[in-house]
């Protein structure tokens, strides 16, 4: 994989190459046969399909804005041999490959603190976890921040402190309601459903509006309404607040960004007769 772009007016977005790691397809498809999913992506013996890690970088005018930021290169020779991912490529390598240092970026918008998302907010320093862009601002939705901080048996396993606690030590966290405008045509919204906080980011432009929906809608195969993975906390909720964003892309034809897709990340969103949504590269 590699670091992908595209424009959208002199808005740059670049779907960054932060890693890979297998998943169990299962839990990816949820109550969706494997008789089914099975045709849709390749698996392997342990019943597993390859996710990638890909956080969305937003360059507009002077600002660098990145959405999410993996595994990041904090881990434990645990976390290996549960996730599977590779230490050596993460949000900081993808960043580098645009000429960038941690440093240079001015916002981290993390749309859930689920450690694929956010543990890359994070990483080892001479005095111990520190935050990894110290001149960020870390963008986290305030109910996230408390189903995160005082998880639930079910979500307890997803969500690691040290990810994202350090981040209000420092300064550095910016919690914010069900919508936010960061400027630049960038904002937020709560879309719940895969957490109860889960947010998407939305960036328009005159040239048009794209959307990274996170794990609302993690690969193409879930553009389908009915395809809810078995992890999302509020199945229904991911049911409403899909079918309104692709319905709302395919009117305006948006830009979509996904977040977990292997065979690609950038496209927009058609239907068909039947009203059945599909992503196209």
């Amino acid at each position: 994989m590699a670091n992908v772009r595209t424009m959208l007016g002199d808005t740059e977005l670049v779907s960054l190459d932060a890693g890979q790691f297998p998943y169990d397809g299962g839990a990816m498809f949820g109550g969706v046969p494997k008789v089914i999913w099975g045709n849709l992506t390749s698996v392997d013996e342990f019943n597993r399909i390859i996710l990638t890690l890909s956080p969305l970088l937003i360059r507009v005018g002077s600002r660098n804005i990145v959405v999410d930021v993996g595994y990041g290169s904090r881990h434990t020779k645990k976390d290996l041999q549960i996730w599977g991912f590779d230490p050596a490529v993460t949000v900081v390598t993808a960043l580098e490959e645009e000429g960038l240092k941690p440093a240079d970026i001015d916002t981290v918008i993390l749309t859930h603190l689920h450690a694929d998302h956010a543990a890359g907010s994070t990483s080892d320093g001479a005095d111990g976890v520190e935050p990894t862009f110290p001149d960020a601002r870390y963008i986290v939705n305030e109910t996230e921040w408390e189903a995160a901080n005082n998880p639930d048996a079910r979500s307890a396993a997803a969500y690691r402190p040290d990810d994202f606690v350090p981040l209000e030590r420092a300064g550095l966290l910016e919690l914010i309601g069900d919508s936010h405008e960061l400027g630049d045509g960038v904002s937020v919204g709560r879309t719940g459903g895969h957490t109860a906080g889960h947010m998407a980011v939305y960036i328009e432009t005159d040239a048009g509006k794209a959307v990274y929906p996170a794990d609302l809608i993690p690969t193409r195969h879930h553009v389908r309404v009915p395809y809810i993975a078995g992890i999302d906390l509020f199945p229904l909720d991911v049911i409403e607040s899909k079918r309104k964003m692709l319905t709302q892309a395919v009117a305006e034809d948006w830009v979509v960004i996904l977040d977990h897709d292997v065979a690609g990340n950038i496209g927009r969103i058609v239907q068909d007769a039947k009203g059945r949504f599909a992503f196209r590269d």
